[in-house]
C-alpha cells in the first residue's frame, strides 16, 4: 500500500533514482513530475528492442546476451552513475533533475558499466540504487511485454546494481527463464518481496494558505490526523485536498465534522475511481465484494496463515491487488529463491497471494472506497451505474471464478453466500446518509433498493392490494418496545465483523455515528445483528436471520427461529428481520402470542400482515419477513 510514497519516504545513506516505467491515462498525476527520465528510459530500451531477442535470453540474466551485447540502456545507466557521482548527489535522498539536464549517452557493454561502478567504489563514492515504479505486463503482452519488463529489470542486476521493482501486477514476480537443457538448476536467491511500504509521510501543501488551513483542521479535529496516519498515501492526499478546500469554502459559515468527512470521503472515492476504474471490470467488482466481506484480511498486524495451509485462489488474489487495493500476504522482507524455473520460500513453492489490510491499517479504504453518503458501495462512477447488492452477487455467481478464506466467526464461511449478501445490503444501506447515521425509515427504504435485480431504485411500500403507502416505522406502530427504534439512527457501519478504532468512534461527540455490523457465531442463534453504539452493553438494534432454502419458509421454521432467539437473547430482542426466498402460508397456530409477523416483498414493496396480536398490550416483539426472491444469475449479461 502506498508504493509510490516510498519514493519520498525512504531514508538512509544511499541516493536513489526513481521513475515510473509505465505511464498511462490511469496513472497518478504525480508521475508527470518524472516524465522526462521515464521517457528517456523508454527511448533507450526501445532502441535496444529486446523483444526481437529470444525470450530465454532476455529472461535469463546469466545469458550470453547480457555478457556481449552493446546496449543503449547500458549507456543510459552509466550516464546516471556518472551524474550520481557528483558531490551534490551523494546524499541519502532521491536524485531529482530540477532543471533541464543533458546526459551523454553512448552505447556500451556491461563491462563498461561494471568498470565505472568499481571506479566509483574505489573513489569512496556511494552507489545509487534504482526504483522502477508501475512495472506491469498488462499492456500488449502479446507483443513481448514479458521480455521488455525482464530486460528493464535485468540490465541493472547484471551490472551489480540494486533495483527495486514496484507495481501491482503480480506477473512481474515470475519473469523467470526455463532452465536450459543440461544447465545447473540449483537454488539461488531471486528477490526480496515487501508486502507493504513505510507509513504515509505528510507532504506540505505548496499553497501556504492551504497548509495553514490543514494544520488548523488537524488541531481542531484530531481524527483527521489519525485518518491520514493510518491510510495509504494516495487516499491521504485526496482526503487532505478535499478537507482543506471544504474548510476554506465554508469557514464563514462554520465547519461541521460530519459534512467535512462526507465531502472528503466522496472526493477520495471519485478520484480513486477516476484513476482506477475497478467497478468497470468484473474482476474489480468481485474485489470490491471481497473487500466489503472483510473475509480475507490481515488482522492484528499478523498476516493470514502461511500460503501452503491456505485455500486462496491465486487469480482472485492477483486481481484484488492489480485492480483493487489488496496487499501481498507475505510478511515483510520475504526472501524468494529460484529452483529450476519455480519460485520458493523456505523450500515451499511460492506464488503471489493477496489479502486486504486490516481496517486500522487503511482507514480510508473502509471509510471512503466502500461507499458513502452520495454513492453506493457498488457505484460505478465512470458509467454512472448504481449497482444493487443483489445485482453484484448475481454477476459474481454467474462467473463463480473465485473462492476465498472464510470468516470463522460466521455461520457460513463462504463470502458469496446469501447470508453475506444480506450483510452487504445492510452495510450499503447504512451509509446512505453519511457519517451521521441514517434514520430507520430511510435505512429500511435503502435496504429494499439493494434487493433490486439490476440497479438501485426507490421502492414504495404499500399495504396489501391497497394503494396505501407506508414507511417502515408504521410497521412498528403500537409496539411500545420498538418506539425507540422508529426514532433512532442506524450508524455508518464498518464491514461485517470489522471494528472501527477508538479515534473513529470518539467522533460521536462531534455528531458522527459510526457502528459495527456483526455476522454472528453459531451460539448466538442468529446470523447478523447491528450493535447499539449508544448503549454498547444493551441489546443490538435489530437481528437478522437468513434462509436461502429451496423449500419455502413456513410457520414451523419461524417458530424454530424465534425459539432459538428467545433461548439466547431472552428479553433482549424486540425486532427480527428474516430474509428468505419465499414465505409459506401459516397452517399451524402461532404460539408466540406477543410476537407479530409481517411480510415485505422486497422487490415490489407490498406489505402483508401475517400475524398481528389483537390487543395492543400484547404487541411486544415483531418479526419482519423480507422476501427477496432468488438471485437472478446473469441478469446483466446482455448489457454489461
Amino acid at each position: 500500500m502506498g508504493k509510490s510514497q516510498l519514493a519520498f519516504a525512504l531514508g538512509g545513506s544511499r541516493p536513489w533514482f526513481y521513475w515510473p516505467v509505465f505511464e498511462g491515462d490511469s496513472c497518478q498525476s504525480l508521475y508527470g513530475n518524472f516524465s522526462s527520465i521515464s521517457k528517456a528510459f523508454s527511448e533507450v530500451t526501445n532502441k535496444d528492442d529486446p523483444m526481437k531477442e529470444l525470450d530465454e535470453d532476455i529472461l535469463d540474466s546469466s545469458s550470453y546476451f547480457y555478457d556481449t551485447a552493446s546496449l543503449w540502456t547500458f549507456g543510459f545507466i552509466r550516464a546516471l552513475l556518472q551524474f550520481s557521482s557528483k558531490e551534490q548527489n551523494q546524499q541519502g535522498q532521491m536524485i531529482r533533475f530540477h532543471t533541464k539536464t543533458s546526459l551523454y549517452v553512448k552505447k556500451c557493454n556491461r563491462e563498461t558499466v561494471v568498470a565505472f561502478r568499481e571506479k566509483m567504489m574505489e573513489d569512496g563514492k556511494v552507489l545509487p540504487f534504482f526504483v522502477l515504479d508501475e512495472m506491469t505486463l498488462d499492456t500488449h503482452i502479446d507483443r513481448g511485454e514479458k521480455s521488455l519488463a525482464a530486460f528493464q529489470r535485468n540490465v541493472f542486476g547484471v551490472c551489480g546494481l540494486v533495483v527495486v521493482v514496484m507495481g501491482s501486477d503480480t506477473n512481474i514476480t515470475n519473469l523467470i527463464s526455463q532452465p536450459r537443457l543440461g544447465s545447473y538448476s540449483g537454488k539461488h536467491a531471486w528477490m526480496t518481496v515487501m508486502y507493504r511500504f513505510p507509513p504515509y509521510q505528510p507532504i506540505p501543501f505548496a499553497d501556504a494558505d492551504k497548509e495553514t488551513a490543514w494544520n488548523r483542521l488537524q488541531a481542531k479535529y484530531s481524527v483527521l490526523k489519525s485518518i491520514v496516519a493510518n491510510s495509504r498515501g494516495r487516499f491521504d492526499r485526496y482526503f487532505a485536498d478535499s478537507a482543506v478546500q471544504y474548510a476554506i469554502e465554508n469557514s464563514a459559515n462554520g465547519i461541521e465534522l460530519c459534512d467535512l468527512l462526507d465531502v472528503a470521503f466522496d472526493h477520495v472515492s471519485s478520484e480513486t475511481q477516476s484513476n482506477n476504474s475497478f467497478m468497470g471490470k468484473q474482476e474489480g467488482r468481485d474485489a470490491q465484494l471481497m473487500a466489503i466481506s472483510y473475509a480475507n484480511v490481515c488482522t492484528g498486524g499478523i498476516s493470514p496463515r502461511p500460503y501452503k495451509k491456505r485455500k486462496v485462489a491465486s487469480d482472485m488474489g492477483a486481481h484484488c491487488m492489480h485492480l483493487h487495493f489488496a496487499n501481498l500476504v507475505d510478511p515483510q522482507e520475504t526472501e524468494v529463491d529460484v529452483i529450476g524455473n519455480r519460485l520458493y520460500v523456505d523450500s515451499e513453492s511460492w506464488e503471489p497471494l493477496c489479502c486486504f489490510p486490516d481496517i486500522e491499517e487503511d482507514l480510508l479504504l473502509y471509510l471512503a472506497i466502500l461507499g458513502g453518503k452520495t454513492y453506493s458501495g457498488y457505484y460505478d462512477r465512470h458509467l454512472s451505474i448504481d449497482y444493487s447488492t443483489s445485482a453484484i452477487f448475481s454477476m459474481y455467481l454467474r462467473g463463480q471464478s473465485f473462492t476465498t478464506g472464510g470468516n470463522t466467526d460466521a455461520i457460513s464461511n463462504d463470502y458469496k453466500t446469501y447470508e453475506n449478501m444480506v450483510a452487504h445490503m445492510i452495510f450499503c444501506a447504512s451509509r446512505r446518509n453519511g457519517v451521521q447515521g441514517i434514520p430507520f425509515d430511510e435505512f429500511f427504504a435503502g435496504l429494499l433498493s439493494e434487493c433490486q435485480d439490476e440497479k438501485i431504485r426507490p421502492v414504495t411500500m404499500t399495504i396489501g392490494n391497497t394503494k396505501q403507502t407506508i414507511v417502515a416505522s408504521d410497521l412498528l406502530d403500537k409496539y411500545d418496545d420498538l418506539a425507540a427504534l422508529s426514532h433512532s439512527k442506524i450508524p455508518f457501519l464498518a464491514p461485517p465483523n470489522a471494528e472501527w478504532p477508538r479515534c473513529i468512534l470518539d467522533t460521536r461527540a462531534e455528531g458522527c455515528n459510526f457502528g459495527h455490523l456483526v455476522r454472528a457465531k453459531n451460539a448466538e442463534r442468529c446470523d447478523i445483528y447491528v450493535r447499539n453504539m449508544e448503549d454498547p452493553t444493551g441489546p443490538p438494534l435489530f437481528f437478522c436471520e437468513c434462509k436461502y432454502w429451496n423449500d419455502n419458509v413456513d410457520s414451523d421454521a419461524m417458530e424454530t427461529i424465534i425459539d432459538g432467539l428467545e433461548k439466547v437473547w431472552k428479553k433482549k430482542w424486540a425486532i427480527l428481520l428474516v430474509f428468505c426466498l419465499k414465505l409459506e402460508s401459516f397452517e399451524t397456530e402461532w404460539d408466540h402470542k406477543q410476537v407479530g409477523c409481517v411480510k415485505v416483498n422486497c422487490r415490489s414493496g407490498r406489505v402483508d400482515w401475517v400475524v398481528q396480536p389483537a390487543e395492543e398490550e400484547d404487541r411486544k416483539k415483531l418479526v419482519i419477513v423480507m422476501v427477496t426472491g432468488p438471485l437472478t444469475v446473469g441478469v446483466l449479461s446482455k448489457t454489461y
